[in-house]
């Protein structure tokens, strides 16, 4: 069968309309294609736009998601698109008054409450499932610099009393699911701390160095499917203490970090072919920063089933370097 190649030029669509005929009932969607060529050709300034912090549209253009300024109330807008129009150039005609409006442009759907009191929406955080048309949003409590000891966190890291992320679908404004991080830190600016990759979401706990994989069910609810920090695997807790490995009082390295070693220790044996060198090899590249190894925490993982970037704590310290150190 011999596919036609359909150009998204206008002459080329009225050349196609004038020698081509429709699939039967196909008549008005074919007719509905010459919209696509219609694009804004001005520029409307000085619109009164009401007091809230737009952040994005969605990447399918349905919806314009803004806060309020007290960062509690999340409040979404659908685009009405086209609302004047001209045979000449606009610039010639006077724009009739609805044109100037921004409610001539966007209707707000709904306005929604989403943090309490003492929390606030992270506007920087937004994630968006186009095919369930869901939204991801964050709230917080004040970041504390002076965080508490805790077992298995990391020192050095600030602590957040609550993150909750929200699922919400866009559509009618409904919360569908929650999950919360309590006395954790998750860098959520700029939605580095969490990724979105078709119905999972990855979410990095760096204070405790921990991956929090959840899964988006279609019936919208948030579920965590692994954890992957101190052990990777489902059974290597119940292996070490089957085996009298975990007694009470010893530390071991968490197990995503001793995979990282485990990786860099054979990539090292590796690079020496000669056997009476390879000792000395590993002493001068491995074990000479061995310390060093050890003190990488997990910044963020971009593509969480590819690589995961680690960085040194002493920068996770300082704010403004962001730059990994080494990619695994």
């Amino acid at each position: 069968m011999v596919g036609f190649f359909r150009s998204g030029n206008l002459a080329s669509r009225v050349f196609d309309r004038q020698f081509l005929s429709p699939r039967p009932g196909a008549t008005v969607n074919t007719v509905r294609q010459f919209y696509e060529n219609l694009v804004p050709s001005y520029t409307i300034y000085d619109i009164d736009c009401p007091d809230y912090s737009f952040r994005k549209f969605t990447d399918d253009g349905k919806y314009l998601v803004a806060f309020s300024r007290n960062h509690q109330d999340l409040i979404v807008y659908r685009p009405i698109w086209l609302t004047f129009s001209c045979h000449e150039e606009c610039d010639a005609h006077d724009l009739p008054a609805n044109a100037e409006r921004f409610e001539s442009f966007f209707k707000q759907l709904y306005s929604i409450s989403l943090a309490s009191s003492n929390e606030y929406i992270c506007e920087d955080f937004f994630l968006y499932m186009e095919g369930h048309q869901y939204g991801l949003f964050a709230t917080s409590t004040a970041r504390s610099n002076e965080s508490s000891v805790t077992e298995g966190a990391i020192h050095g890291v600030p602590s957040i009393e609550k993150i909750t992320f929200y699922l919400v679908r866009l559509e009618d404004g409904a919360i569908l699911d929650e999950k919360a991080f309590c006395n954790d830190f998750i860098n959520l600016a700029h939605s580095i701390g969490a990724y979105l990759y078709e119905d999972l979401v990855c979410i990095v706990s760096l204070r405790y160095q921990t991956i929090h994989v959840l899964q988006i069910r279609d019936s919208g609810s948030l579920v965590e499917v692994r954890r992957i920090g101190a052990f990777c695997r489902e059974d290597d807790e119940l292996f070490l203490y089957s085996h009298g490995q975990a007694a009470q009082g010893s530390s071991f390295l968490p197990g995503i970090k001793q995979r990282l070693l485990s990786f860099i220790f054979h990539k090292t044996w590796n690079e020496e072919p000669d056997q009476a060198l390879r000792v000395q090899h590993l002493k001068k590249k491995f074990y000479f920063h061995f310390q060093d190894y050890v003190d990488l925490i997990i910044w963020k993982v971009p593509i969480f089933w590819i690589a995961i970037t680690y960085l040194s704590s002493l920068v996770v310290s300082m704010e403004g370097l962001l730059e990994a150190l080494i990619k695994t």
